[in-house]
């Protein structure tokens, strides 16, 4: 006569075949993931069109310095009118300089 616990423990057991078997199910799985998000990381980031959206948060207003120097000055009113303003006459400069300089090399 046996010992209907050690007969319940044992037909309740998971069988060795079958943690192989689930093991094997999940390594496959695992492998065919990672091969999904291999590709899908590698996808064309210049994709059609993609010239047309701005990646950045805000609009482009980054190069307005508000800084304590620039307090007197219109160049110190962070992202306002004055300080586009200002800072377009200060490229217009330089590029007018730059544009004499090389003409003046040739």
């Amino acid at each position: 006569m046996s010992n209907p616990i050690s007969k319940w423990i044992k037909d309740i057991m998971e069988k060795n075949e079958d943690i192989e078997s689930k093991f094997e199910e999940r390594v496959a799985e695992n492998s065919i993931n990672s091969v999904k998000h291999r590709d899908l990381s590698r996808l064309n980031v210049r994709d059609k069109g993609f010239y047309l959206t701005d990646p950045r948060s805000r609009g482009p207003d980054h190069f307005f310095v508000a800084h304590s120097t620039l307090k007197a000055n219109k160049a110190g009113l962070n992202s306002s009118y004055h300080a586009m303003e200002f800072y377009n006459d200060q490229g217009r400069k330089k590029r007018d300089y730059m544009l004499a300089k090389f003409s003046s090399e040739n």
